[in-house]
């Protein structure tokens, strides 16, 4: 018997050990026989005969026992089962007495809870993840399905599995696409409705199942003395986050061309370096994507076996990874990691182990390259001092300043800038990313590579022979291109922004061109966003009985499915956001450059389907920082603007002085999200006055003072500001009356309420955002 084909095995039996679930939901009596049945019937109709050319008949009877639900590996497979679920153990009699079958999953965001807001429970439709089907996966109000929903999903998975050319898999091979076909069709299945809400979807379940089996069989190989139970502590934990993403981004200079494919490649290579961190450690174990639990936004976090080489293991990939980061990149990027030793029990209770390890994450920060700066706790000196020396303005890269110029290269680019300009010329061509375990390839990255290619690229596979291709923004998978990836890539290319035909598809726009797309002044709009108190939920948003492993992979991977997946469709569905060039997106932020207009609704719209996709839970919330600026001034300095302008929203507070946060940062005025909507209504009434010589720019100008006076009067009481309220009332007498301009005058009657006037306390912003409209 071939031991790793005997993993594989194991591994496949895991992520199908419940697919009866879903087979037996297509039935209209489903109660006819257990989920068990119905899952050994579906695995002898549709899998069985495939599977001969994979495994031998030894491991095939593994993956149908599994099934099955008897078999000699069920010490594994039944106590990761429980363990996923949050539980000492199932009874599998009451998952098939208690189960109502017509229930849809709930989306996992009805079930956070921080503070006595009330909640909705909303809940999915059965429906396959596809690019064309985002607008679908919002939660709806109806919790019953029909069994027909799901027959309709059960055969587009099943067609998928007849169209599979197995002989041209390897088993491992077989695991990974069988991962990202459950994940395209079970995610929107709940893996139980009898004990809890439906909130956990199958395929989180299956996935953190196969991630824990495989830890218990391979630590259970090396202790085989040891009984197995729940309080084992069989696996170790891995976090790393990379750090001086900000830093590294955004040290491009202005004044060289191609900013605009750098810096989207250089957010690319970030989200790839968290990727590829992981691609290591599972290698280094021989584990499957399984155990990649969470990859999101810089941050990962693995499930490994606790065998006697793990620390050394994990070491020798920390080591490599700083020791890349050093030479390669001069230690502007470092990914500092933690470990900690877990048992079943402490997956049952997931949030205290992410605690844990959090703060042994932020403690691990202080020691960044530690590894490679340090040997048995003595400095290595000469380390201190990096070979690579940059003498005279002749020499240094023209965009970062960081490093030297590759000889004869015209532009006199450094070898990363040279490969961020490659990369970003690519991305918006592209349709699949292919990941090499060698650094030999296009793109080096960590000692590995990885690649951009379209159709014909594929042809290539045989002779480069990557160990993964992901699909890019599709979920059209085969025997080579064997998962995807949502990745949030959008790109204006000139015909997104010009209204004339362009000769050539795919070139980038500058963001000189970008800005030129605005509306009156010639703004980029910068935006920056994320998730209001994301680490309070993480600690405290789930019941501590409902805090299993399942139920945290299913709610980062449905953030994830947001900044990464719906936000991809959203640019590239709407016209006007075709126009918005994506920074960064994934995780739980967003950072987006754009004319200044466009980036203002594009944040308003994302904030309310932000607010649908999380089932309208008043305790999930972001809030965002905009700033406008010409697209010449250093981006250094934008980010900077932008930085503050989050950081103030995130410090806004109700009238009892309590921090509330789920706001916006608008021409230096924090403001909740319905004082946007109100201050965006007001100015097209204002803008339109404007058009047909209702009311003159000059008096909108002196509006825009006496806003100025009346924040000025509020912040700091000064009387002296309160003389803006007899020039105000100068000026309504002078330009204004109710006979000939009666919807401007009683508008502008208003103002002079200071206690109550609706649109006062907006005056500076209303009015900026006028004359920033309508400048020519």
């Amino acid at each position: 018997m071939n031991q790793n084909e005997t993993r594989q095995a194991l591994i496949l039996g895991a992520l199908l050990h419940d697919i009866g679930k879903f087979v037996q939901r297509t039935e209209a009596n489903p109660r006819f026989q257990n989920h068990c049945h119905w899952g050994e019937k579906w695995f002898q109709d549709n899998l069985s005969e495939k599977l001969t050319v994979i495994f031998n008949k030894e491991d095939k009877e593994i993956i149908r026992s599994a099934i099955a639900n008897h078999h000699a590996y069920e010490k594994y497979i039944s106590l990761a089962d429980a363990i996923s679920a949050g539980m000492d153990r199932i009874e599998l009699k009451d998952e098939e007495d208690k189960d109502p079958f017509t229930k849809r999953l709930t989306s996992i965001f009805s079930r956070i809870s921080i503070s006595d807001k009330d909640k909705k429970l909303k809940h999915y439709r059965l429906i396959f993840l596809d690019k064309k089907n985002f607008p679908d996966i919002f939660p709806i109000d109806d919790d019953k399905c029909s069994y027909q929903e799901y027959k309709k999903l059960l055969k587009a998975f099943n067609d998928e599995i007849d169209k599979l050319d197995f002989s041209k898999l390897s088993p491992s091979q077989l695991v990974e696409w069988m991962y990202f076909l459950l994940l395209k069709y079970t995610w929107c299945i709940p893996s139980a409705a009898y004990k809890h809400e439906p909130d956990v979807s199958l395929f989180d379940h299956l996935k953190t199942t196969a991630a824990i089996a495989i830890c218990l069989y391979d630590y259970h190989k090396e202790h085989l003395d040891e009984k197995l139970n729940i309080e084992t502590k069989a696996f170790q934990l891995i976090a790393g986050d990379v750090s001086g993403i900000q830093d590294y981004i955004f040290s491009i200079l202005p004044q060289h061309g191609k900013v605009a494919k750098r810096l989207r490649a250089r957010s690319l290579y970030i989200q790839l370096i968290s990727e590829v961190v992981t691609h290591k450690i599972l290698h280094s174990f021989n584990l499957p994507l399984c155990n990649q639990i969470i990859v999101a936004g810089g941050n990962f976090y693995v499930l490994v076996p606790n065998l006697k080489d793990t620390n050394r293991k994990i070491q020798i990939v920390q080591e490599e990874c700083e020791k890349w980061m050093f030479e390669e990149l001069n230690a502007e990027l470092s990914i500092p990691q933690a470990n900690i030793e877990l048992s079943g029990k402490d997956l049952v209770n997931f949030s205290k182990a992410l605690e844990k390890i959090r703060d042994n994450l932020n403690y691990q920060k202080y020691y960044s390259h530690k590894l490679v700066l340090s040997s048995e706790d003595v400095w290595n000196e000469e380390k201190f001092l990096r070979p690579e020396t940059v003498e005279g303005d002749g020499k240094v890269c023209q965009s970062c300043s960081r490093h030297p110029q590759v000889e004869g290269d015209e532009e006199g680019l450094c070898k990363h800038c040279l490969t961020d300009t490659k990369i970003g010329s690519l991305l918006p061509k592209k349709k699949y990313i292919a990941f090499f375990s060698d650094p030999t390839h296009k793109f080096e990255i960590l000692n590995y590579s990885f690649e951009l290619w379209d159709d014909k690229d594929l042809k290539s596979v045989t002779k480069k022979n990557p160990y993964l291709i992901l699909n890019l923004n599709d979920s059209k998978i085969n025997h080579l291109v064997r998962g995807f990836r949502y990745i949030t890539t959008h790109i204006p290319t000139k015909e997104d922004i010009s209204e004339v035909k362009v000769e050539e598809k795919g070139q980038i726009a500058t963001f000189d061109e970008i800005a030129d797309n605005s509306e009156g002044d010639k703004l980029l709009g910068y935006v920056k966003a994320d998730v209001d108190n994301l680490g309070i939920i993480l600690r405290s948003g789930f019941k501590p009985e409902e805090s299993s492993i399942s139920r945290f992979a299913t709610f980062s991977r449905m953030l994830e499915t947001f900044f990464s997946g719906y936000l991809q469709f959203k640019l590239t569905n709407h016209r006007n956001f075709r126009k918005i060039y994506t920074v960064f997106a994934g995780g739980d932020d967003l950072f987006v450059i754009g004319p200044w207009d466009k980036v203002i609704n594009f944040i308003r719209e994302i904030r309310k389907d932000f607010s649908k996709f999380c089932a309208d839970n008043p305790d999930l919330t972001f809030s965002a920082g905009i700033s406008l600026a010409k697209h010449h001034i250093p981006i250094s300095f934008c980010v900077n603007s932008v930085n503050n302008a989050l950081k103030k929203a995130k410090d806004r507070k109700d009238k009892n002085n309590k921090k509330i946060k789920d706001g916006v940062t608008l021409f230096e005025q924090m403001l909740g999200w319905d004082e946007l909507e109100t201050i965006l209504i007001e100015t097209k009434r204002i803008i339109e006055w404007l058009k047909h010589g209702i009311v003159s720019r000059t008096l909108v100008y002196n509006f825009r003072q006496y806003g100025e006076m009346y924040q000025k009067y509020n912040k700091e009481g000064k009387v002296e500001y309160l003389k803006f309220i007899p020039l105000l009332t100068y000026d309504i007498v002078r330009n204004l009356s109710l006979e000939k301009q009666k919807d401007a005058f009683l508008w502008a009657e208003d103002l002079r309420h200071i206690e109550g006037s609706k649109n006062l306390p907006f005056l500076r912003t209303i009015m900026e955002y006028v004359l920033t409209y309508t400048r020519r």
